[in-house]
């Protein structure tokens, strides 16, 4: 299963999903990202920002309004095996080395939700 609910994502944990990311510019358009632009999708253990339990990065190869990041199978088998869904936060940044810019973060309105179901039986 993978589903995006406004700004939480919902995966299984051994499925794979691509995340399309949107940004607005300061006029309100979408902002459009540049070939070399990097996007970084981090995920972090709940009320610990400082526990990165995954990230992965996506360079944009041209100018585009929307930028997929692909997670494998393998990426998304984060965390412990478990019977039951586990809540972690992410975030999502612009040029995470160079110049860091939050794109969808812990914000006004909260923190951003990546929760993690579990995996059917490997046997």
């Amino acid at each position: 299963m993978f589903k995006i609910d406004g700004t939480t994502i919902k995966i299984t944990r051994g499925d794979i999903a691509t995340i399309e990311v949107t940004a607005n510019s300061d006029s309100n358009s979408l902002y459009e990202f540049k070939a070399g632009d990097i996007l970084r999708l981090k995920v972090f253990k709940k009320k610990d920002c400082a526990c990165v339990i995954m990230y992965k990065d996506v360079e944009v190869t041209e100018p585009t309004t929307a930028v997929n990041i692909p997670l494998t199978s393998a990426e998304t088998k984060i965390g412990e095996l478990t019977s039951k869904k586990v809540e972690y936060w992410y975030e999502i940044e612009l040029n995470p080395e160079t110049a860091p810019q939050t794109i969808v973060g812990y914000d006004l309105e909260g923190e951003k939700i990546f929760m993690l179901y579990p995996e059917g039986d490997e046997n």
